[in-house]
């Protein structure tokens, strides 16, 4: 009993709310179902002279379930069967090796098609082939540092204000 109430309280720390919710409805649906099944001769269902006892409540809720795994069963059959490719997953002609952005609407990119591979331009209005590439090329190592100019503030300013520093240092 103890090993029973130790595997509940594991599933119960380790499961999702979603899965809490369905088993809590779960139990208390079929609580209630035992409810019903023992108020046997207080509801007028239980006069019912076509059998409406304990065990028809049984048949019937087993009846049910065979239904659902039924359906259940034939939709997992009817989806393997829509499958292609033993693993279940269909081979895949295309892919994506790399995206380079140009602008937030614009980018180029690498695309891998059976043995072929193509260049290809993307806006948000159109997609265009540049040119197919060529399997023999190297690949690109990481951007070369390259200095850049630092610009800040002043020296932007003064370089503005030059003309006119020049027209004041003539006068």
């Amino acid at each position: 009993m103890n090993q029973v109430l130790a595997g509940i309280r594991k599933w119960i720390d380790n499961s999702s709310s979603k899965q809490k919710l369905t088993a809590g409805l779960t139990v208390i649906g079929v609580l209630a179902t035992a409810a019903l099944m023992s108020m046997g001769g207080t509801s007028g269902v239980a006069q019912d002279p076509l059998g409406s006892t304990t065990f028809y409540f049984i048949s019937a809720f087993v009846k049910l379930m065979v239904v659902l795994l039924l359906i259940v069963g034939s939709a997992l059959i009817f989806r393997r069967w829509l499958q292609t490719g033993s693993s279940g997953k269909p081979a895949r002609q295309m892919r994506l090796v790399e995206t380079i952005r140009l602008s937030p609407k614009q980018a180029i990119h690498l695309v891998v098609i059976g043995e072929q591979k193509l260049l290809i331009g993307a806006t948000d209005q159109n997609v265009a082939l540049i040119s197919p590439i060529e399997d023999n090329l190297s690949p690109v190592l990481a951007e070369e540092n390259q200095p850049q100019p630092i610009l800040d503030f002043g020296s932007m300013f003064r370089s503005f204000n030059l003309p006119a520093e020049n027209a004041q240092a003539k006068e």
